[in-house]
């Protein structure tokens, strides 16, 4: 319990940092919707020419193991890169702005975008690392039956907690994926961290404000008067837009700091030394 009060009690500094920029609130939401429209945009084609990868011919089978399969694939593979490098460059940006504040500026939007463009081409390397491990663990879970979702779940936690501190190490120190997530995991392997706790609680915290929205679009839905669901419909995604946004900026804004207070630079006061202090105490050896 002590871990997660921690992790709420940095939930609750990330957003004191936030709110004296709410403009990087508005960089995941174009972020999201810049990476949808970029898989869209690459993606549609693909499916609309290659169909379900068999190449349209049914004496050829549909288990998309021809030719047009392995295109409609790839395609596929080319979209998800693309729109995880948008959305990375959203992460960078918010990364760029806390580093900004933190650092005794006055971000913008435009200053938050400018840190995130100076690393445009580490930050499709990170993309391309991203999707790549993401598509063996979908490999995996689908072919391995319980067993590859176990793994498979096991994996994706085991990623998202080595490369936690990643954005900020290629934002600020200018270097490639692999030597980003090495940092961070070096950092992670000799240390435990909050990283985990933090990511449930806000998890947590996200679910519960995104539910009144979810509540009033439901609600209007039963009513039966296409008005009102229209209505409802718009008002519950607008809401859980707005929520995962907020949620993507403190995550971005706790990293940030997280990562400054292990390079021993200047946090926010928002921040206790004591939470994050224990974001890095040393673990324990086990006895021999």
């Amino acid at each position: 319990m002590g871990r997660i009060a921690n992790g709420w009690r940095l939930a609750k500094a990330s957003w004191q940092v936030l709110a004296r920029d709410r403009e990087l609130i508005a960089i995941p939401v174009i972020a999201g919707l810049l990476s949808l429209a970029v898989f869209v945009a690459v993606a549609g084609p693909g499916v609309l020419l290659l169909g379900d990868g068999s190449g349209g011919g049914g004496d050829r089978g549909d288990d998309g193991g021809g030719p047009a399969g392995w295109a409609l694939w790839l395609v596929l593979a080319l979209a998800a890169v693309l729109a995880t490098w948008v959305s990375v460059l959203g992460q960078a940006a918010v990364v760029s702005g806390a580093g900004q504040r933190m650092g005794g500026e006055d971000p913008s939007l435009g200053s938050a975008f400018a840190g995130a463009r100076r690393r445009t081409g580490r930050l499709l390397e990170w993309a391309v690392l991203a999707t790549v491990v993401a598509i063996v663990v979908d490999l995996v879970q689908e072919r391995l039956g319980v067993a590859g979702r176990i793994l498979g779940s096991l994996g994706n936690l085991a990623f998202s907690v080595m490369s936690f501190l990643a954005l900020p190490v290629i934002v600020f120190e200018d270097v490639g994926a692999i030597e980003a997530f090495r940092r961070s995991s070096r950092l992670l392997r000799s240390t435990w961290g909050e990283q985990v706790a933090f990511s449930f609680g806000l998890g947590l915290v996200g679910i519960v404000a995104a539910l009144p929205g979810v509540a009033l679009a439901a609600g209007l839905g039963v009513t039966g008067q296409a008005a009102l669901q229209v209505v409802g419909v718009a008002v519950g995604v607008v809401w859980v837009v707005a929520v995962v946004a907020v949620v993507s900026a403190l995550s971005a804004v706790f990293k940030t700091a997280l990562y400054r207070f292990a390079r021993q630079e200047p946090v926010d006061v928002a921040f206790e030394t004591s939470d994050l202090s224990g974001a890095f105490r040393p673990r324990r050896r086990g006895r021999r």
